[in-house]
């Protein structure tokens, strides 16, 4: 839905573009991901991060980043002075990622119950699936991190996702068909999760955690409170939360600055307040609507549309902006069927009530 061209190139042709050498942000992603599994499996195994004191914690970073030193680079020894050096400089921001998650874990009572849980044949959960003009439709991945909280015999689950770009939760890229995956796999779960955990299955929701390069501007002479807090708006979550005293305050209970780590907010009266805030009856209209968008991206896939058609939102926000096959593209607007798609931005109280009208258009229908 970013742009179709893109997209044939990656998964029809299987295009690989040239990367230069270097530590950059795909194995960076592919790092903090290690650390934060490995780091928080062993937690689980020790009875989770409450039970872990901060200087365990640390050593458990340190043995996840030479243990992926040592299996997946295969050590430093062979590299060159600057990867080392950049790749040094990557830890404190790695530790600070893991410090950070494990802070938030241990003011919560949901607790890390699947790691890259996958979807698709012969994983752990079946492929999302639909037919359309004669053609299915498959959809298999993985998920980081699964949270699971048990209440009254029900099971709520939040799908965690580590975000190392600039990527946060949209409702205007979902309107538009893009950003869905987290939503899919929650709505899958709701559907399919009761064969794989025995419980019955309640979405509580979807967070990105922004795992990126967790660099904190400031003076040398700031405080380490100063830096803390700065760091805290660094790694602030997106996304979805269900709007339940209950389930929020199992999410994170309230400390002294209010919540740290959730992305809404503790009003003066007391009541948390946020657009991240949303309904059951919200998540249901929101699971038919990926399921329409399902269904028109695969009317698209068995039309055979592979326009150079990217999504365009301005100079700072559009699918060509980072593509990796802009030489194969040469994208000259007006050109045959290159045209930029402009999608204008959905302001939350505009999104829901459109999803209202598409709901309740269905219904009716």
């Amino acid at each position: 839905k970013s742009c179709h061209f893109s997209y044939f190139m990656q998964y029809g042709l299987k295009a690989e573009p040239r990367r230069a050498a270097g530590f950059q942000a795909p194995e960076y992603g592919t790092f903090v991901h290690y650390v934060l599994e490995h780091v928080l499996r062993a937690c689980r195994e020790r009875g989770g991060v409450k039970e872990v004191p901060e200087e365990e914690l640390r050593t458990l970073a340190q043995a996840a980043v030479e243990r992926y030193v040592s299996e997946e680079l295969g050590g430093l020894e062979h590299e060159t002075a600057r990867f080392r050096y950049l790749f040094r400089r990557l830890l404190k921001s790695v530790y600070a990622v893991v410090d950070n998650v494990a802070e938030e874990l241990a003011a919560s009572q949901f607790r890390p119950i699947s790691f890259e849980l996958g979807f698709g044949a012969g994983k752990d959960l079946p492929p999302v699936e639909l037919s359309v003009d004669g053609m299915t439709v498959s959809i298999s991945g993985f998920v980081d991190r699964v949270d699971g909280w048990e209440h009254d015999g029900r099971l709520y689950l939040r799908v965690v996702d580590y975000k190392t770009g600039r990527k946060t939760f949209d409702l205007t890229d979902i309107w538009n068909g893009m950003g869905l995956q987290m939503l899919l796999y929650l709505f899958t779960l709701e559907r399919e999760g009761e064969a794989l955990y025995n419980r019955e299955i309640i979405p509580a929701g979807v967070l990105y955690l922004p795992a990126r390069d967790a660099v904190v501007k400031g003076s040398r002479a700031m405080t380490d409170e100063a830096w803390r807090k700065q760091l805290d708006r660094e790694l602030t979550r997106s996304g979805l939360v269900l709007d339940d005293p209950a389930v929020l305050s199992a999410m994170e209970e309230p400390g002294e600055a209010g919540i740290r780590f959730l992305p809404v907010k503790v009003n003066k009266a007391g009541a948390i307040t946020g657009e991240a805030l949303v309904s059951a009856e919200r998540l249901g209209k929101l699971a038919r609507h990926t399921g329409r968008i399902l269904e028109e991206i695969g009317r698209e896939l068995a039309a055979g549309n592979i326009a150079a058609d990217p999504f365009w939102r301005g100079p700072e926000k559009n699918a060509c902006r980072f593509c990796d096959y802009a030489a194969a593209c040469l994208f000259e607007e007006g050109r045959g069927g290159d045209c930029r798609r402009w999608l204008p931005s959905v302001k939350s109280r505009d999104f829901w009530k459109q999803l209202e009208e598409e709901t309740d258009g269905e219904d009716g229908a």
